[in-house]
């Protein structure tokens, strides 16, 4: 049996593993702590192709190495849940040279204190008629198998782009109270913008789903790979068919005020592995945000002055 080193050290809420063999050499990065719904990266280096998977959460993950500049690395985007309390083990598992090490650890969730919004909307969004179930169900049953997706290699590329340049008007994860009722947390972020604003694609990815949704309107959702799902609802206009295969940045519709809304915005949700995240930390230059509370929801411009 061949002798294995295994360091760990830990420096800004970060686990460094670096292990060495005469057939393995790689460095894992952990974090040590994440907030709840915050996306987070597992990066892996190492001096040969390797290959794995991550069990997080009940879930598999598989990757492979990619050559970058003479080195072999890649990175795997997980999520921390909203309401998760309890500290969260991962293990990951890498073969380099046909020798395979296992790597166990721990994630802590940090709590976050999630904002209430009180709306109004039609009354038909709050209590849908019968001649409509139908159509929530199959929407239902479109969106789970769409977030049930899991493929092996992802197309994203951090950071993401913006897909408007509005600001923010509802702040993820809130818990929203429709017409005086409590209903499911806000999963996603609304962006302000004007009826037939361009929508862009945050990143790389194949069109899974591109149709009119009871509640969400004219959505598009978009599969970036490893079970990274984006979502894009209350369009006006969908620019895209399922299928289409999308690049970072390209128009994939137009904001505008479908479904159930009280005026027109971007409605941008982000899941990864069926864990609804806040994106908007994945706009950044790196390295990602990953501890902190509700992304803040910022008062609307005042509307330009009439010229004479």
């Amino acid at each position: 049996m061949k002798k294995l080193s295994l360091l760990f050290f830990l420096i800004c809420n970060f686990c460094f593993f670096s292990f060495q063999s005469q057939a393995i050499a790689a460095e894992i990065v952990i974090p040590e702590k994440v907030s709840q719904g915050r996306g987070f990266i597992i990066a892996i280096k190492a001096q040969a192709p390797f290959t794995g998977y991550i069990e997080w959460r009940n879930k598999k993950i598989k990757f492979s190495s990619t050559n970058l500049n003479s080195q072999h690395e890649t990175q795997v985007l997980l999520g921390m849940p909203t309401d998760e309390v309890k500290t969260q083990n991962i293990r990951i598992s890498i073969t380099e040279n046909n020798q395979n090490n296992i790597i166990k650890q721990t994630i802590k969730p940090l709590k976050v204190n999630w904002v209430t919004h009180n709306l109004n909307v039609a009354p038909k969004y709050v209590e849908p008629p019968k001649e409509v179930l139908n159509q929530i169900a199959k929407d239902q049953k479109t969106n789970k198998a769409t977030l049930a997706r899991m493929s092996d290699t992802h197309t994203w590329e951090l950071p993401f782009v913006r897909p408007v340049n509005g600001t923010i008007s509802g702040s993820f994860a809130a818990r929203r109270v429709f017409n005086g009722q409590p209903r499911t947390p806000h999963f996603g972020t609304d962006m302000r913008g004007a009826i037939g604003t361009r929508i862009l694609a945050m990143a790389d990815g194949v069109v899974v789903c591109a149709e009119p949704q009871y509640f969400s309107g004219n959505a598009v959702w978009i599969d970036h790979g490893q079970g990274v799902i984006s979502m894009y609802g209350h369009m006006s206009k969908i620019s895209v068919k399922k299928g289409d295969i999308i690049k970072k940045g390209q128009k994939i519709g137009e904001v505008g005020a479908t479904g159930r809304v009280t005026g027109p915005h971007l409605h941008l949700s982000l899941y990864i592995q069926g864990v609804a995240v806040d994106a908007v930390p994945f706009f950044s230059q790196m390295p990602l945000e990953i501890i902190g509370g509700p992304t803040k929801e910022q008062p609307r411009p005042p509307m330009p002055k009439k010229q004479k």
